[in-house]
């Protein structure tokens, strides 16, 4: 029984974009729907291995465009794996499944670029750039009834169950609107157009784009593209845009990828391999449902894609596939995973993509650095999460740093160290101009030296888990270890601080009480200048940072709360004025210092209003 719905609200916006905004790049529409269809066909080829029932012996896997230009109808048929009722709706009546904040990102990069339409999984939609109507019937494989999905793009859809007359597949009718001369709209009844479009955008489907066409008065079918796989041809022989539009193709990205990696692996395990590191971010890419995965071929069959086997969660920016003789062509998921043959596969690719990477640092760092802005911290996750790689992720990481602009290596932090110097110094934090302007940096300052600056949330794992590079020590310098002196001036600064603890003891006592609940000690500071006092965390601690990362990040795994050290500079005039004070007040002033210390650090304060209190109070009494 024929139902009508409605779309939801960011369906109707969306449409209306596709309708009414884009006015340019309309012919892409072909090029979305082509690869929806490639996609369902490789979706039943790789059912029908373990479930062979799906298909008959002599199904044909292909895609067929029949236009019509009595009816000025475009159909784009294929014989893939079909939807059901439930995934109609599912698939058509939602934005790829990701609500309202994903469409006023996806609305506005398309009033931009309509060309990035695939990027955003909405190339369906695309439909209604060119048509007036649009008619989808499909039938699941293994299923004997069909569906009938109709729309004029009006906020509202017609949902019908009717077999499909062709069975397993998906046929789409475009009903197309008439455009004027001025439009500049090609017509896409014509043969010559739909052959001049399959060319440009399609010509690397795996699949044949089939077309009836006369010849001398003969209709007889034509396959549109080449159907060459790209992967097996020799790089020499392959055009840059060759190169480019079959990267589009995999990725649904309109930007040039930065790097393209093809090569054959020969030895005692050959495979071939077409690799893309992109140039930008996906809008997506940090989603947690955002798939990755190179594409698995085996002997140009495709098998799956999506293949997280094939490459390390680090580096799952990279776009591509692999085309292995090896592999056995009845594999499952389950079987895949422990496959060995995978696991070399793996490998090699992941060095492969290291070299690439380690060449462009050296030879491109312009381009380099261009990437790390946009997969930096994902690359990085390498070093805490993979121990396999570290030693090859180490030399490729970059780091900001307080004494140099732009970007640095270890490696060139190391030329540049202090004759004396033996650690590496590094903060963590939120922000670069947080981490900048911190009391924990006034001493290195005045020394001249330098510290990289963290403030992705991922350095915090990051640096714990590189606690040397080349013999250097790594050293936060929010630790109680640091240590800036020479044995000389550690010696005088002992005697110095020795006079200063005994001048301020009846201070410290009290401060060490009246805070008892909040630190583990106080200490006279070697680190700060021109500050009063810092909190600092114990060597085997969490920092601050870390344990204001696990509480944003919620759920059952939270970083314990530890008390921190509270360093005093005794000579910041603060403290003689407190020392002359009554004992209340010199509590009172505690708890404004170790207040301020918390915001120097970045931490939230346990009772805002009580602290925004003492400090008018403390300034309604100056004189």
């Amino acid at each position: 029984m024929k139902q009508t719905q409605t779309f939801n609200a960011e369906i109707k916006k969306l449409l209306d974009l596709m309708i009414h905004s884009l006015y340019s790049h309309k012919e892409i529409f072909l090029r979305e729907l082509v690869s929806n269809a490639s996609d369902a066909l490789d979706k039943l080829r790789f059912e029908a291995l373990t479930k062979p029932e799906l298909v008959t012996k002599d199904h044909t896997y292909q895609i067929r465009l029949t236009p019509n230009k009595e009816n000025n109808t475009l159909k784009i048929q294929d014989s893939g794996i079909g939807m059901s009722k439930d995934e109609v709706v599912e698939y058509i009546g939602t934005i790829a499944r990701s609500g309202t904040q994903t469409y006023q990102k996806i609305s506005q990069e398309l009033k931009d670029r309509p060309e990035l339409i695939g990027q955003f999984g909405v190339g369906f939609y695309s439909s209604f750039m060119v048509a007036e109507k649009v008619t989808l019937h499909t039938q699941k494989a293994g299923e004997n009834n069909g569906v009938v999905w109709e729309s004029s793009g009006d906020g509202t859809y017609t949902i019908d169950e009717v077999p499909r007359p062709e069975g397993t597949g998906t046929t789409i009718t475009l009903h197309l609107k008439k455009f004027e001369a001025e439009d500049n709209v090609s017509d896409f009844t014509e043969e010559w157009t739909l052959r001049s479009l399959v060319k440009k955008y399609s010509d690397f489907i795996s699949y044949p784009i089939v077309m009836k066409t006369k010849n001398q008065d003969k209709e007889e079918d034509q396959t549109l593209n080449s159907m060459k796989a790209l992967w097996l041809r020799s790089p020499s022989e392959i055009k840059p845009e060759e190169y480019s539009e079959f990267y589009r193709h995999l990725s649904h990205d309109w930007n040039e990828p930065l790097k393209t990696v093809h090569y054959k692996a020969e030895g005692t395990m050959e495979f071939n391999s077409l690799l893309y590191i992109p140039a930008k971010r996906p809008f997506n890419f940090h989603s947690r449902d955002t798939d990755y995965g190179l594409n698995l071929y085996v002997k140009r069959v495709f098998i799956m894609n999506d293949c997280k086997d094939l490459i390390p969660a680090h580096l799952r920016f990279v776009k591509g596939l692999v085309d292995s003789a090896d592999l056995s062509l009845n594999v499952s998921r389950e079987i895949l995973q422990q496959d060995r043959q995978v696991q070399l596969i793996k490998k090699n690719v992941t060095n492969k993509i290291y070299a690439t990477l380690k060449d462009l640092l050296n030879n491109s760092r312009k381009e380099f650095e261009g990437f790390w802005k946009e997969f930096g911290s994902t690359l990085k996750e390498g070093i805490a999460m993979d121990a396999s790689s570290k030693e090859k992720l180490q030399d490729l990481i970059l780091f900001n740093s307080s004494t140099q602009e732009g970007f640095t290596t270890l490696d060139e932090y190391i030329a540049r160290m202090k004759p004396d110097q033996k650690e590496i110094f590094f903060i963590t934090g939120e922000s670069l101009s947080q981490v900048k302007n911190t009391p924990y940096m006034e001493k290195l300052n005045e020394k001249g030296l330098e510290v990289l600056l963290c403030v992705d949330p991922v350095d915090e794992w990051v640096m714990s888990a590189l606690p040397t590079y080349k013999d250097k020590k790594l050293q936060s310098i929010t630790r109680d270890d640091l240590n800036l002196d020479s044995e000389e001036d550690k010696k005088k600064k002992e005697e110095e601080n020795k006079s200063l603890k005994e001048r301020f003891m009846p201070l410290i006592e009290t401060m060490k009480a009246n805070l008892s609940e909040n630190i583990k000690d106080i200490v006279v500071s070697d680190r700060l200048s021109t500050s009063a006092a810092v909190l600092v965390n114990s060597a085997n601690d969490p920092s601050a940072n870390m344990e204001r990362i696990m509480s944003r990040m919620g759920g059952d795994i939270q970083a314990p709360k530890v008390k921190r050290i509270l360093e005093l500079n005794l000579k910041h005039p603060l403290f003689e004025t407190m020392l002359s004070k009554p004992v209340e007040d010199q509590k009172t002033w505690s708890e404004i210092l170790y207040n301020q210390a918390l915001l120097n650090e970045g931490s939230e304060l346990p009772d805002p209003g009580k602290f925004t209190k003492q400090i008018s109070d403390l300034m309604a009494r100056v004189n």
